[in-house]
């Protein structure tokens, strides 16, 4: 093959035909790039790209010829509407991928010169940007540095051309490219501006997969969150930690039945928070996953307002705008309190409402028990003995319920998890005449004894009630403590320890259970710093740094001094590698010689060595007066080579000598 030109015209690239490295290398990058995507895209977008992947190679060897256009432009129209077909649109984050995938795989049964791989290698760093639309984590942020390192690898490689460098070189020289720009990264990151909300937020497309609480409760409904060991949020406290059996995390409060599934009840916004406490106030500060709802979890009961939320008559904290990416909030609440004991008698009478025509059995039973006692009091410690002693069983695997649920499971299987105690206990105490409520949220967590935080898992997810008492108002009452007093005291996996995964780091192995609580305090302070970086956290930290830096202007002028800096740094830095190494130090005698007899009119010839520069002088007739020390110059020029030629090298005595000879020298 004929040698290419290393330095051919912009003009001329277009023409260039690729090499077959380059080719192999632009295969594997994609490859690369996008095999993360695959657990994303259909199986046949990724069989898809696999196929042509393939191809291209082989027809890179020699063994499959070109694909014809008129072969092609079909395929290309067949996997745009096959997107289309899949996810009835071709934007949005899924199909847009899905979409990306098949044409960029067709762009290489098409690839020739040396212009088609450069765009794909371009390609495949936007694909590095795709990656956050469905991670932010750590892992994926350190999987996509090497993806970066790889795909400039390969750049490298397309510019090499036919040069033959190693798998080393390049990855040396790739690493540090990307190296070269993290100072720069660094200072874009804290200095651009930040607009309000992270960059990587969540899509319509993203909030329909996620696990997390509902706005209605039904028999299943929790059971199933229950197996995810997904974190829902971490919590900072100032203090102490409250014991377990405290650790009740409001979210979605239900007051509507229909006779199987529980409901919100629009409510509106409360004005001024009234209740009853006993005890100071537990300070903590939530950072909380997305989870494209607009709850906000707070410890029972919340007693603080937080920017761009409110809290509803039935003291759920509700944020104005949907948790699409991380939220990070300080909280304050009560853990002893009275209230709603001025709660609006319209909603109390809802409170106490059912559907005559479902679960007759359960309404029959719980007007049996307002006929037999006096007291509110007396029917909650009737129902929370009988699921106490009789044979009721806490469970993740409960039998399928049919239209009368709450009667068949009361009087037939007994058998439930939470949302089945919560809803009977519920149902029993409207048909007594008592108003209740279902509550759902969190109950408890795992201490991260490496951070100081609190890990609350999707596993940790419960329901418990709450019922309406003239001189105590809204009092939580969890029926699932009388059937599983575990539960509550120690959590699900000590419950249910036959049915549950374990996915507690502290039942771990203790060394493995100790990497796993530094890992996820890592993720904490990725979240912290990186993910939550917002304007109120970027404004804080430059006011930590005492810079004069107070608002945006002033961001921008620090940044392009920044900027300047470095990349002045970076030139100074390479001006100076390429730079002549420093002569040793007997040749910076000799220079210093030889102007010394340049002032005598006596120079040395390029072309000469010392020695011949030694015999030439020494047959010229140099007046006395102009050289006072002639056998000097010899004795110079014999410790000069010795110097240099001999075994003692360039050793400081020596020079130290030659140094003194030169000084003395009488011109």
């Amino acid at each position: 093959m004929p040698a290419i030109d290393q330095n051919l015209p912009m003009r001329s690239i277009a023409l260039e035909i690729a090499n077959r490295s380059s080719v192999f290398a632009v295969c594997f990058c994609f490859l690369f790039a996008i095999a993360p995507h695959f657990p994303h895209l259909p199986l046949w977008v990724s069989a898809m790209v696999v196929l042509s992947l393939s191809w291209r190679c082989l027809q890179n060897l020699g063994r499959f010829g070109e694909v014809p256009k008129w072969i092609l432009i079909p395929m290309v129209i067949a996997g745009g509407v096959g997107v289309f077909a899949e996810y009835w649109t071709v934007v949005g984050r899924d199909a847009g991928l899905a979409l990306l995938a098949v044409m960029s795989s067709f762009k290489f049964l098409e690839s020739r010169r040396q212009r088609d791989l450069l765009i794909l290698v371009f390609l495949c760093y936007f694909l590095i940007a795709t990656h956050f639309l469905f991670s932010q984590s750590i892992t994926t942020a350190a999987m996509m540095l090497v993806t970066l390192i790889v795909i400039t690898a390969t750049l490298v490689t397309i510019n090499k051309r036919e040069q033959q460098v190693s798998l080393r070189e390049l990855l040396q020289t790739s690493s540090r490219l990307v190296m070269l720009s993290i100072p720069l990264m660094l200072i874009l990151f804290v200095l651009v501006p930040r607009v309000p909300g992270p960059l990587w937020g969540l899509t319509n497309e993203q909030r329909g997969g996620i696990t997390g609480l509902s706005d209605s409760m039904s028999p299943g409904k929790i059971s199933n969150l229950i197996r995810s060991n997904e974190v829902a949020f971490r919590v900072d406290f100032e203090g102490n930690v409250p014991p377990q059996n405290q650790l009740y995390w409001r979210g979605p409060v239900m007051a509507q039945y229909n006779g199987y599934r529980w409901k919100q009840l629009p409510r509106q916004p409360m004005r001024r928070l009234s209740l009853n406490v006993s005890e100071e106030a537990i300070k903590y500060t939530v950072t909380l996953e997305p989870n494209g709802e607009q709850w906000l979890l707070a410890l029972d009961i919340p007693t603080l307002l937080i920017t761009d939320s409110l809290m509803t008559r039935d003291f759920q904290l509700i944020s104005k705008k949907k948790i699409n990416d991380l939220r990070r909030y300080s909280m304050e609440s009560r853990l002893a309190y009275e209230i709603g004991l001025d709660e609006a008698q319209d909603y109390l009478q809802k409170t106490t409402a059912y559907p005559e025509q479902s679960n007759p059995q359960t309404i029959a039973f719980g007007k049996s028990l307002a006929a037999r006692f006096n007291s509110s009091d007396e029917i909650l410690n009737e129902v929370l003995g009988m699921f106490r002693n009789e044979a009721f069983i806490y469970t993740l695997k409960p039998p399928l319920l049919g239209d009368n649920s709450v009667d068949e499971f009361l009087f037939e299987t007994r058998r439930g998890f939470c949302e089945h105690f919560a809803g009977s206990f519920a149902l029993l105490m409207r048909a007594a005449g008592i108003p209740a409520r279902i509550v759902t949220g969190y109950q408890g967590g795992e201490f991260n004894q490496v951070g100081n935080y609190l890990i609350v898992r999707q596993s940790d997810a419960h329901a418990w009630t709450e019922v309406w008492m003239a001189d105590r108002g809204w009092v939580r009452v969890d029926p699932t403590a009388a059937v599983s007093p575990n539960r509550i005291e120690s959590g699900l996996d000590e419950a249910l320890a036959d049915e549950t995964s374990n996915f507690r780091i502290q039942k771990r192995n203790p060394i493995f259970g100790n990497l796993l609580y530094r890992w996820d305090d890592l993720q904490h302070n990725w979240n912290d710093w990186v993910l939550n970086y917002d304007e109120d956290k970027q404004r804080s930290f430059l006011n930590k740094l005492d810079l004069g830096i107070k608002n945006w202007s002033d961001m921008v002028i620090a940044l392009v001094i920044m900027l300047v800096a470095v990349t002045g740094g970076f030139w100074l830095i390479a001006w100076y590698r390429e730079l002549p190494p420093r002569p040793p130090g007997y040749e910076i005698l000799f220079r210093r010689l030889l102007r010394k007899l340049a002032r005598l009119g006596i120079k040395k010839k390029p072309s000469e060595d010392s020695r011949a520069f030694l015999q030439r002088i020494s047959s010229q007739p140099i007046p006395s007066q102009q050289l006072a020390q002639p056998d000097q110059l010899a004795r110079i020029i014999d410790l000069y080579n010795h110097i240099k030629y001999g075994r003692h090298g360039d050793s400081t005595l020596l020079l130290k000598q030659m140094r003194s000879m030169i000084k003395s020298l009488q011109t």
